[in-house]
């Protein structure tokens, strides 16, 4: 029997788990190579058989998994996400879709530039006095709501072919989650019961048994503020939406200006 007729074929998956195990491997006895450009990782996949688009949007989801915001694991558990994340795949070529978000950001949503990585830059709210000042008033009826309403803006922007690219935007607004849960919730919660269990002690004809709905008062207090925080999430998902939308559709990144009626409410 021929050498060739030995040969052992192997499915996709079996691919896969010889690719993960021999980089274990490699990895464990320290003669892997530490890193591969985005060509190499092309050239490689193609040798086994794999498509460039796959590839590229494989590369563009591990790009998204990790940013430069953090979920801070108790706050979200305890209280809810703080960060509200919109993304999508987006028919333009990646550097244009950037120019024109980050543009947008820093013209129209008083956002300033902190950060910046390969693929990845993180934005703040300009805390300059006219900046501050221009937010507040808002005559324009921008309304600024990444700015008003966040503490910081992530923007990632991957190519996935030389005419589409996957678009990722995630807001923090871990401040509202704070003010929601903690100046509402727990703050309110508790001026609520100290109020009760004061008019209950100071009242010898409401029966001593009362004390007993307390935490129950307390509850519905942290429903309500969590009500509230939920309502500020989907406003936010919102307002990231429309902003793709409208890139997607190359209109003007400015959402619909709010009438002189509505600035007067």
């Amino acid at each position: 029997m021929s050498e060739s007729d030995q040969q052992h074929y192997l499915t996709r998956r079996d691919l896969e788990s010889v690719i993960r195990r021999a980089a274990e491997l490699e990895s464990e006895s320290g003669s892997g190579v530490a890193e591969l450009s985005e060509a190499d990782v092309l050239r490689i996949a193609s040798e086994v058989g794999l498509s460039e688009k796959s590839v590229r949007r494989a590369l563009a989801e591990v790009r998204t998994d990790a940013g430069l915001l953090a979920e801070s694991g108790l706050a979200s558990r305890l209280c809810g996400p703080g960060l509200v994340t919109a993304s999508r795949d987006i028919p333009r070529p990646a550097e244009d879709v950037q120019k024109a978000l980050e543009s947008h950001f820093q013209s129209s949503e008083s956002l300033r530039l902190m950060r910046r990585t390969r693929s990845v830059s993180l934005w703040k709210p300009d805390r300059g006095l006219v900046a501050s000042i221009v937010r507040s008033v808002d005559l324009s009826g921008r309304g600024y709501e990444l700015a008003k309403k966040g503490r910081a803006v992530e923007l990632r922007v991957v190519p996935l072919s030389d005419d589409t690219s996957r678009v990722v935007i995630t807001s923090d607004i871990g401040s509202q989650r704070a003010g929601w849960f903690w100046s509402v919730g727990m703050a309110g919660g508790a001026a609520f019961v100290i109020a009760a269990v004061g008019l209950i002690a100071s009242q010898p004809g409401i029966p001593d048994t009362l004390l007993l709905g307390t935490p129950a008062l307390f509850g519905a207090t942290i429903a309500l503020a969590r009500r509230g925080y939920h309502r500020a999430l989907a406003k936010m998902q919102l307002v990231l939406d429309g902003l793709l939308d409208r890139l997607e559709h190359e209109d003007s990144l400015e959402p619909a200006r709010t009438s002189w009626r509505d600035l007067l409410k």
